[in-house]
């Protein structure tokens, strides 16, 4: 009987003083959820042939309902962005957009047209290519036609239909511009009424990736050779090429060693699935450095379109151990280049580099619009990802 007690007492102590050990190991619950996407733009996505701009999304989530909800982000004077960023929530302040442009689409009308796909780096294309995607065939058929072999999916950042309270700086996805100066190095706070203060730096390793500047040189073969300089951060690139023959055949060309529509990757993506998909030839290498178009898809239109796209390195901070409401912030980056195949930007007139305005006075940014009417037209209407 004794033993049968004193048996269970020991189990009694051992249970208390491993619940009390687990609460000291647990970290504390993430109350709030913060995301800022940084973007890099260049080219003609700025307006100016030669332009550079950065592009700020913040996004805060928090688990705190609020009826009245209010933050603000305080970041370091280098950002060039005024003294305080407000995280708006939709619905209760300012009217931040609607997240994703509208487009005059007709999509009660059968798909018509045909799109070419065309895939891999080099001055001729691979026998079997291009693959033609009759639009008014049956949409399952477009639509294997069309998938990306990428296995990938898009990343979740914090929105009102995932948290009690949100609120963000940029209604628009593409984020706000900023002069191509600003930087995120330094210190970061973010607080409000239903949020625990949040308190970072950022180091400049961390920073915006540095601007894609490529280059494009006509080839004897009819194909085009484009080059860049490797940037400091990015984790893998993609170029794409889109344009129309005068039959109306779209045609997509994307560098990806195998079959990829243009468009077909999300944004932004996790750094294990950047990793997968250089190993997979979708993406080329941090240290690539040129890629030739092929000429039948150089040769296809006089006004194509070329798109570049860096995907740089995430940085994640947390709360320190001792608070007792956690909080969790990631940080992506990437950068962006669109221009007109044919034209070398970087050769153009030196009025390319002219900035963004500083708003440091106050002045608000600009919400900026990206992708424009292709992803808007052919991507919605094919069900590519955003």
């Amino acid at each position: 009987m004794r033993k049968r007690f004193f048996l269970g007492l020991t189990l009694g102590v051992s249970a208390v003083a491993g619940s009390a050990f687990a609460q000291q190991g647990q970290k504390p619950q993430d109350e709030a959820i913060y995301w800022m996407s940084a973007e890099t733009v260049s080219g003609m996505a700025t307006g100016r042939p030669s332009g550079v701009e950065k592009a700020l999304l913040l996004q805060l989530g928090s688990t705190r309902r609020d009826p009245a909800p209010s933050a603000s982000h305080l970041p370091p004077e280098g950002l060039l962005a005024g003294k305080r960023l407000p995280l708006v929530t939709p619905g209760t302040g300012v009217p931040t957009g609607e997240g994703r442009p509208e487009y005059p689409t007709r999509a009660k009308e059968k798909p018509k047209g045909r799109i070419a796909l065309y895939w891999g780096c080099g001055e001729t294309v691979a026998s079997g290519q291009p693959v033609i995607v009759d639009l008014a065939a049956t949409s399952g058929a477009a639509a294997a036609q069309l998938a990306s072999p990428a296995n990938v999916r898009a990343m979740s950042p914090p929105s009102a239909a995932t948290h009690a309270t949100y609120g963000e700086w940029a209604g628009d996805s593409g984020g706000r511009r900023l002069p191509r100066a600003g930087s995120l190095v330094g210190d970061h706070k973010i607080e409000g009424s239903y949020t625990p203060d949040i308190r970072f730096t950022v180091a400049a390793a961390s920073d915006f990736l540095p601007a894609l500047s490529p280059r494009i040189k006509a080839q004897p073969s009819g194909s085009s050779k484009v080059s860049w300089s490797p940037i400091v951060g990015a984790r893998g690139y993609i170029l794409s090429v889109t344009s129309a023959r005068d039959d109306g055949t779209l045609i997509m060309w994307t560098s990806s060693a195998v079959r990829m529509p243009a468009l077909a990757l999300p944004d932004y993506m996790a750094q294990p699935d950047i990793a997968q998909l250089v190993q997979q030839g979708i993406l080329l290498s941090p240290s690539a450095a040129d890629c030739s178009i092929p000429a039948a898809v150089s040769k296809s239109s006089g006004s194509a379109m070329l798109m570049m796209t860096a995907y740089g390195s995430e940085s994640d901070y947390r709360a320190p151990p001792s608070v007792t409401a956690g909080w969790a912030v990631k940080l992506r980056t990437k950068a962006t280049h669109i221009s007109v195949l044919g034209i070398d930007m970087p050769s153009m007139a030196p009025g390319g580099e002219q900035d963004a305005p500083d708003i440091t006075n106050g002045e608000e940014a600009k919400p900026r619009k990206r992708r424009g009417l292709l992803r808007g037209v052919v991507g919605g209407a094919l069900g590519l990802p955003g």
